[in-house]
C-alpha cells in the first residue's frame, strides 16, 4: 500500500449519548421502531437529555503516519476511537477504513474472562479477520512479545491488568494490522515492556501501518506521531503538528488547574469567612490567611512589565510585574515583605525577598502604600502558579500577614522552541551541550587511570 494513500478518513464523525441509562434506552427503542417502520431516525439531532461526546470531528490519516489525540477527561477521546473501531455506530458523518484494523482501546476489552489467554488469541485473531493458520504461525510469537509463558493457558480473569495489556498489545500489533488504535493503556507495564512496545510500533509505522495513540503523555505522543488532534468538548479544535498540539494541550490544562484553584479559594473563603480586606485575621497558622493584623495586604495583581497591563497568562521567559496594595496599621521597624511561587505539584519552589533584594525598611509609619516587584525574566517552565505573600519584621518571628493564593498566573508555552520534559520540573535552566566522541585510545586510558585512584584509595 502506498504511504501518499489514506487508510482513514473521517466527515463530520459525531456521537451523543444520554444523561441516563433510561434516557438512552427509550430513544434507541424509539430510533429502532421508526426505522422498522421505514421512517429515518433522530440519532442526527439532539434531544433532550443528550449531550454530544463526538461533535463533527473529521480528519484524513495516510498510511505509515501516526495521529496523536489529545484533551483533558472527558473530551471525547476514546469515544471517537470506539467510533472508529466500530464499537460505536456514528450518529452522523461518515468513516472510511482501508485494510484490517488492530486496536487496544482499554485493558482486557474483548477477552472471554472464562477462556485462556490461548484461547483469547483465537478468538481476537479471529476477530481481526486472521486465519487459524494464521494464527497458528503467529502464535509463539504473541506468547513471547506478550511475556505470559505458561500462563498463556490460564483463564484470563486470573490476569492482572500488566498482563492483560501485554497481551492485548501483542495481537494487536502481531497481526500486522493496516490500521492499529490505541488508548493509552501501555503506562501499566513495566519500562522493558514499554520500550519494546514503542519500537514495535515505530516498525510498523514504518511498514506502512497508520496509528493513531490517545495519550496524556507529551513524550508518548511526540516520540510516535507525526500530527495531533486536540479535542475539547467533543469537537477537534486543533489538527496540527504534533508540537504545536502539545503546546496546546498543556495550556489547557495549565488554565483548567488556574480555574479551579480559583474556585477552590473561593470555597475556602466562604467556609472560613475571610477575604483579602477583612481585619479580624486568623491569629493561628493553618487557615488561607491570617497574622497580627498589624499590616495587610489587600490587594496583590499582576502586569505585563512591557505594556503595564494586568494579566494572568505570561509569555515564556516574559518579565512580571507584581503589584500589591500595603496599609500598615501601627508603625513597624525592618518591615519584610516575602513573595513565595507555588508550582502544581510542589510548595515554595522559588521565594522573592525585599531584604534580600537590597530593599531596607528600617522605618514604615502607620499608612497606605503601593509596593511593586518586577520578576525579570523569570525562568518558570510552562505551566501552572500560585503567588503567596507573607509580611514580617525582623525582629518577629510571626506574621503579621499571610495570605495564600494571593495571585495565580499562567505560563505559556514558547512558539520558538519544544519544551516536553517531565511535567513535574518548574524551572528552565538555559545551557550548552558538547557531546564528542573519545578515541579508544583516550577512554582505554581514563579507564585506567580511574582503576588505579580507586585501588591506591582502597
Amino acid at each position: 500500500m502506498s504511504k501518499q494513500q489514506w487508510a482513514i478518513r473521517a466527515e463530520g464523525v459525531s456521537k451523543k449519548f444520554g444523561l441516563t441509562l433510561r434516557q438512552s434506552m427509550r430513544y434507541g427503542l424509539r430510533d429502532v421502531a421508526r426505522k422498522l417502520l421505514g421512517q429515518s431516525s433522530q440519532s442526527g439531532v439532539l434531544r433532550e437529555g443528550e449531550f454530544w461526546a463526538v461533535n463533527d470531528v473529521g480528519f484524513e490519516l495516510r498510511s505509515g503516519e501516526a495521529l496523536g489525540i489529545m484533551g483533558v477527561n472527558g473530551c471525547g477521546k476514546t469515544t471517537l476511537l470506539r467510533v472508529l473501531n466500530g464499537v460505536y455506530a456514528p450518529d452522523a458523518g461518515r468513516i472510511q477504513i482501508r485494510g484490517r484494523v488492530g486496536a487496544l482501546i482499554a485493558a482486557g476489552a474483548g477477552f472471554a474472562p472464562m477462556l485462556s489467554g490461548r484461547e483469547n488469541v483465537y478468538v481476537n485473531g479471529a476477530l481481526l479477520g486472521l486465519t487459524t493458520k494464521e494464527i497458528d504461525d503467529l502464535m509463539d510469537e504473541i506468547i513471547a512479545f506478550s511475556e505470559l509463558g505458561h500462563f498463556i493457558d490460564l483463564p484470563v480473569k486470573n490476569y492482572s491488568t500488566g498482563m492483560y495489556v501485554r497481551l492485548g498489545f501483542a495481537i494487536a500489533a502481531l497481526s500486522r494490522p493496516d490500521v492499529l488504535l490505541m488508548d493509552e493503556v501501555l503506562a501499566v507495564g513495566d519500562l522493558n515492556f514499554q520500550k519494546k512496545c514503542f519500537d514495535h510500533i515505530l516498525q510498523l509505522k514504518r511498514q506502512g501501518t497508520a496509528i493513531i495513540l490517545v495519550s496524556h503523555s507529551p513524550g508518548a505522543i511526540w516520540s510516535v506521531c507525526d500530527r495531533g488532534l486536540l479535542m475539547d468538548h467533543g469537537h477537534a479544535v486543533l489538527d496540527d503538528s504534533a508540537e504545536n498540539v502539545i503546546r496546546a494541550y498543556d495550556d489547557q490544562n495549565s488554565r483548567n488547574a488556574a480555574s479551579a484553584g480559583i474556585q477552590f479559594d473561593k470555597a475556602v473563603d466562604a467556609h472560613q469567612g475571610t477575604t483579602a480586606a477583612e481585619s479580624g485575621l486568623k491569629a493561628e497558622y493553618g487557615h488561607s490567611q491570617g497574622g497580627t493584623g498589624d499590616v495587610v495586604c489587600q490587594d496583590v495583581k499582576l502586569y505585563c512589565v512591557s505594556a503595564a497591563e494586568q494579566k494572568t497568562e505570561f509569555e515564556f521567559g516574559e518579565s512580571i510585574l507584581i503589584s500589591a496594595e500595603i496599609e500598615v496599621k501601627h508603625p513597624q521597624e525592618n518591615l519584610l515583605l516575602r513573595f513565595t511561587v507555588d508550582a502544581v505539584h510542589y510548595r515554595f519552589i522559588a521565594s522573592i525577598d525585599s531584604y534580600e533584594q537590597g530593599l531596607q525598611l528600617p522605618h514604615v509609619s502607620p499608612g497606605f502604600y503601593n509596593l511593586q516587584v518586577r520578576l525579570r525574566a523569570p525562568n518558570f517552565r510552562p505551566g501552572a502558579y500560585t503567588l503567596n505573600v507573607g509580611i514580617t519584621r525582623k525582629e518577629v518571628g510571626v506574621h503579621l500577614f499571610y495570605r495564600f493564593a494571593a495571585a495565580r498566573f499562567i505560563v505559556k508555552h514558547p512558539a520558538n522552541s519544544f519544551l516536553y520534559s517531565d511535567n513535574n520540573a518548574v524551572m528552565h535552566i538555559q545551557s550548552d551541550f558538547e557531546f564528542t566522541a573519545v578515541s579508544d585510545e583516550l577512554s582505554n586510558a581514563r579507564n585506567l587511570a580511574d582503576q588505579t585512584r580507586w585501588v591506591e584509595s582502597q
